[in-house]
């Protein structure tokens, strides 16, 4: 029987350690999750956001990668009734969301709460974000949040992550991936044009093939019809 208790307890505690663990790990935060889990726009009823937005290649931000983690852990362990969620966002990657924010320079730190954003332009060592994660914020000045982006926008990221992957196995491809991007950062219009335009040119090749094939087989049976009789 005690075997059995202590056993137990040994798993409820690693069931514990687990889902302390979880949640302290900063969320990474995409083109296509970041407005639905922050909200930014939305009312901010997902809790407080503090973002940072990064590239890989950054000096600056692998010195303060750590830090944030420890900031993580420690918001989680200290002010976990608050709601502050500490994520990230490779802006190399998440392009829609680094447009949307504007993002020049990295790291950038952006901070949302109470239905605003927040530029954090402090010290970057793990007293001066903590400070500013629990409060200082509200002595900073707002910023206005960008709108999320379109159905149309995500719609194209989506395409262009098909279009990428195609590029992997045709070297050529990687030119008119870069033709797209030109065409949908700039000439948006342009966009929707291909678009409609390519929607139609597949309707119109589904309805002649369908034809084709409709005059083939018509063909091939009454070829069919006139061997039977001769027979």
């Amino acid at each position: 029987m005690k075997s059995v208790a202590t056993s137990l307890l040994v798993n409820a505690f690693l069931a514990l350690s687990v889902l302390s663990s979880s949640r302290a790990a900063v969320i990474d935060l995409t083109d296509v999750t970041f407005e639905h889990q922050t909200q930014a726009s939305t009312g901010q009823t997902t809790g407080k956001w503090f973002v940072k937005f990064y590239a890989p290649w950054c000096g600056h931000c692998k010195t303060l990668a750590p830090i944030w983690e420890e900031l993580d852990q420690k918001l989680q362990e200290e002010n976990a009734q608050d709601g502050i969620i500490v994520a990230k966002v490779d802006a190399t990657k998440e392009t829609q969301v680094a447009n949307r924010f504007q993002i020049q320079s990295y790291p950038t730190l952006k901070y949302f709460a109470d239905r605003k954003m927040y530029s954090y332009k402090g010290a970057r060592n793990i007293d001066a974000l903590y400070e500013f994660a629990t409060g200082g914020y509200k002595s900073a000045s707002d910023d206005a949040i960008p709108a999320p982006p379109s159905a149309f926008d995500i719609k194209m990221k989506e395409f262009r992550l098909k279009f990428q992957a195609m590029t992997e196995d045709h070297e050529h491809l990687k030119y008119m991936l870069e033709d797209f991007d030109h065409i949908v950062s700039y000439r948006k219009n342009a966009a929707v044009l291909l678009v409609v335009m390519g929607a139609i040119i597949g309707f119109m090749f589904g309805v002649i093939v369908t034809l084709l094939m409709g005059i083939g087989s018509t063909g091939a049976a009454k070829a069919q019809n006139k061997k039977k009789k001769k027979e």
